[in-house]
């Protein structure tokens, strides 16, 4: 690994530059060099060691891993695997380059969205709203969130933080996870096996999973069979767990009570799409992750793998099951 006395060159998109002086004052040894978004690569970029990619045009992206002969980690300000690849980017990593998540940066918000979200269902804000639109005066009886069983697909940092604001509030969280591992936050966690016995019993079921190939399109039309008529359902995890036609009827036929969508197979969600006039639906255009912390959790995240790598230890948020891609 490159020494202290000179630290590695590292590009980050444009987005990202407002991190730049607190990362050069924290890293004096490293150089840093944000790349424009569609700005054609410089040849000052290419003896880069390191890319901390957010938004990025994948033209660029491409260009600079076929060019970039020095380049050994690629960290993306995301919390899941499955939005980049690519042939050229698996040609990299068979040649040894270092991949990793953001894996705390969007926890936060997106636990604050999927509480919240379950909340609007039980205190029944969208009827209140429709009554408010129809200028009458409604009074309609909320529901209970203490006392209320929530089942979270997900026990990793989204669920967990997810579980503990559910708990705090007086609610029996149930996780599921592959093996059934415990994990911090959670009354009891289930294995991945055992979840259709165990979610009739949910009032409120959380999708806070990364997208694998053993998961894609498993909560179908008999997982909305299975539930209660009264339970909401919150996809923050990826569109593709859900079988859309599944999700349509469920909606339709008034088979659970409410859905709230962050995350679809297709984004931006067209206009045409069958999604948006689904009744008792909230759908919102993937902006769970978003918070006014965000940034400062990046620098974080990034700021701890950065001194591993200095370091020659082992970095924070690579893949754990790479045969599943999470």
């Amino acid at each position: 690994m490159t020494g202290a006395a000179a630290g590695p060159h590292i590009l980050l998109t444009p987005n990202l530059s407002d991190l730049l002086p607190q990362l050069r004052e924290r890293f004096p040894q490293c150089r840093f060099s944000p790349v424009g978004d569609g700005e054609p690569v410089r040849d000052e970029w290419l003896d880069a060691e390191v890319i901390l990619r957010s938004a990025m045009n994948e033209d660029t992206f491409d260009e600079l891993l076929a060019k970039c002969d020095r380049l050994r980690w690629v960290q993306i300000t995301a919390a899941g695997f499955d939005w980049v690849g690519g042939e050229l980017m698996q040609r990299r990593l068979a040649e040894g380059l270092l991949y990793t998540r953001s894996p705390n940066s969007y926890n936060v918000p997106i636990a604050e969205y999927a509480i919240g979200a379950v909340l609007m269902r039980f205190r029944a804000f969208p009827e209140h709203r429709e009554a408010q639109e129809r200028r009458e005066w409604v009074r309609i009886t909320g529901r209970d969130f203490i006392g209320s069983t929530m089942l979270v697909f997900g026990t990793g940092g989204i669920g967990g933080e997810v579980a503990w604001r559910a708990r705090a509030l007086g609610v029996d969280v149930i996780g599921v996870n592959r093996s059934g591992t415990p994990a911090e936050g959670f009354d009891r966690v289930i294995p991945y096996a055992e979840h259709m016995a165990v979610l009739p019993e949910a009032d409120s079921v959380v999708l806070a999973m990364p997208l694998t190939t053993e998961n894609r399109y498993f909560f179908d039309a008999a997982h909305f069979a299975a539930m209660k008529e009264s339970a909401v359902l919150v996809n923050v995890g990826r569109g593709a767990l859900v079988v859309e036609d599944a999700l349509v009827d469920a909606m339709r036929s008034g088979r659970i009570a409410g859905a709230v969508l962050d995350v679809f197979e297709e984004e931006p969600l067209p206009a045409d799409h069958r999604l948006w006039d689904l009744p008792n639906t909230t759908i919102t255009p993937h902006t769970s992750f978003r918070g006014t912390g965000n940034l400062q959790r990046l620098y974080a995240d990034f700021c701890v793998n950065l001194e591993r790598y200095l370091a020659g230890e082992q970095l924070a948020g690579l893949k754990r099951q790479p045969d599943l891609g999470y």
